[in-house]
């Protein structure tokens, strides 16, 4: 970053680079974008359709008529939540070109609304499976999707892959087991699926050369994401391509900065607007009591 030569140049130089620094520490942390689908809303309540049925082609003689088929949808409204930091920080921090200061706080910002959105996410991926209301909507549980592990992952009984399995067999069950998986841990919970011995065995076939390098072979195809803000006590198993999970974005990421004169401060203001929807929450299994 090029140091200003003056106060009003510095504060030019600030307001350049609040977006980009903001975006920067956002955008590697976040995970919706891998799970959900974004689409517009144009209003502060979106409606949208939840389903648990299929269309299925029948055969049909040559001189007759293909049957007319429907799906079954439940009309939904998700309410579009704001959700924004506002931190304060001194004018002389920017006068004075205290640029390692400045961002600090400015990079501590986007870590903050990734940490708001991760959660809102798995917590209504949770609610969209296990039941309960998301965004103003109440869900009903798809029990059978609610998975009991084999026993605590801390549990020398434990069987995590036989878990893993379990939940892509009850995806399957539900027509939902193509397409592209994802384990969503708790690092907590990570620690013991790299330590199963199981699953130590299971990387022990693949390639040495990509092992050295940190890249492991996925169980049954399963790509795991571990993140801080995913539940310690349960694991969330998500074909991405059939669960039909939607991110609604009202406004993207937006800063404003306001000055106050009086006080030789400088607030600056961080927000987003959006609302999560779930179009099939049989494409969700959860993996419950993974730990107490």
């Amino acid at each position: 970053m090029v140091i200003a030569a003056s106060s009003a140049q510095s504060w030019a130089l600030f307001k350049e680079q609040v977006d980009e620094t903001i975006i920067k520490a956002l955008q590697p942390k976040i995970i919706y974008p891998i799970l959900c689908k974004t689409y517009p809303a144009l209003s502060p309540s979106v409606e949208y359709n939840v389903t648990d049925s299929w269309l299925d082609a029948d055969e049909t003689a040559e001189s007759g008529e293909y049957k007319s088929k429907v799906m079954s949808f439940t009309r939904k409204f998700a309410t579009i939540k704001d959700v924004g930091i506002a931190p304060r920080i001194p004018i002389n921090w920017i006068k004075d070109a205290r640029w390692d200061l400045v961002n600090d706080h400015v990079e501590a910002i986007g870590f903050g609304i990734a940490r708001k959105m991760n959660s809102d996410f798995l917590s209504a991926a949770n609610l969209f499976v296990a039941g309960g209301t998301v965004d103003g909507q109440t869900y009903s549980a798809v029990s059978a999707n609610v998975l009991t592990a084999t026993a605590l992952w801390s549990s020398t009984s434990a069987d995590i892959l036989n878990d893993i399995s379990r939940a892509l067999g009850q995806l399957g069950a539900e027509n939902a087991g193509e397409g592209k998986k994802y384990l969503i841990v708790h690092p907590y919970a990570m620690q013991y699926i790299r330590l199963d011995p199981n699953l130590v065995k299971y990387l022990n076939y693949g390639d040495p050369a990509l092992i050295q390098r940190g890249i492991y072979p996925t169980p049954f195809g399963v790509d795991i994401l571990e993140t801080s803000q995913a539940a310690t006590t349960y694991a969330l198993l998500i074909n991405a391509d059939l669960a039909s999970l939607k991110y609604y974005e009202r406004e993207p990421l937006t800063t404003e900065m306001e000055k106050s004169a009086r006080s030789k401060n400088l607030d600056i203001v961080a927000y987003c607007r959006y609302a999560f929807a779930c179009g099939r929450p049989k494409g969700i299994v959860k993996i419950n009591t993974i730990s107490t």
